[in-house]
């Protein structure tokens, strides 16, 4: 049984967003599902980006809104020689009338958290610290210099999405959520791959309390349908 109330983020693609506006059954369904709602800011044209969260936020009032602008080099669509563009684009942002909760914000990027930190605050915007490695899963000293680093920023939450390369490498993630989960709001660790899938729902048990599903078509490698993912925590708590 998840050691914490288990949060689903569903990714909002425009895609996403046109299908919610339409009304259509399977897609309001899926945002049913959600309790965290992943604005993919780098998926969307820059003119919509003043707007996106203010229309989110009307068809879901009482989801909790995340905000990501994610390079491609991350699994993203931002392109990655305009990373030193985001300091300002998140500052504008952050000036918006309506904002989101949270912003996810990379490791690369910790002079920029450390510098908006101050506004953040003053918004009550909280701030997730996320890494990801596609070439496989971290090892456990690596993780716990990026803990470290998320501690001294002050982040809220933390994430590491590794990649799998064969069936039980997420196992060594396990224990390092159970020594480290309940040091942050929102903690996520999980592999990414077609060997890390039950990872995703698995590390709920250990303490994590965040983890990432597919609106519709998956986003990254072994994500799971929000609607699956529902079903499956809802086992998870059945069996306990």
């Amino acid at each position: 049984m998840p050691k914490r109330k288990p949060l689903i983020a569903g990714l909002v693609t425009p895609e996403v967003l046109a299908g919610a506006v339409a009304g259509e059954p399977s897609i309001s369904e899926s945002l049913s599902c959600c309790d965290v709602l992943e604005l993919r800011y780098d998926l969307f044209p820059e003119l919509e980006w003043s707007a996106l969260a203010a229309r989110v936020r009307q068809l879901k009032p009482e989801t909790v809104l995340l905000a990501t602008i994610r390079l491609k080099r991350d699994g993203g669509a931002f392109e990655n020689d305009l990373a030193p563009r985001r300091r300002a684009l998140w500052e504008s942002l952050l000036e918006e009338p309506e904002c989101a909760d949270w912003f996810d914000m990379e490791r690369e990027s910790l002079a920029d958290a450390e510098v908006l930190r101050a506004k953040m605050r003053a918004r009550k915007v909280k701030l997730l610290l996320s890494h990801h490695d596609f070439s496989g899963i971290p090892a456990e000293s690596e993780l716990t210099r990026f803990a470290g680093d998320c501690k001294r920023v002050g982040a809220d939450g933390f994430k590491v999405a590794g990649m799998s390369l064969k069936t039980g490498d997420s196992e060594s993630l396990y224990a390092f959520t159970e020594k480290n989960a309940m040091d942050f709001e929102w903690f996520s660790l999980f592999a990414m791959g077609e060997t890390g899938r039950e990872s995703r729902v698995k590390s709920l048990e250990f303490g994590a309390n965040l983890t990432y599903g597919a609106l519709q078509e998956a986003l990254a490698p072994g994500q799971i349908p929000v609607r699956e993912m529902r079903k499956m925590i809802d086992k998870l708590k059945e069996s306990a």
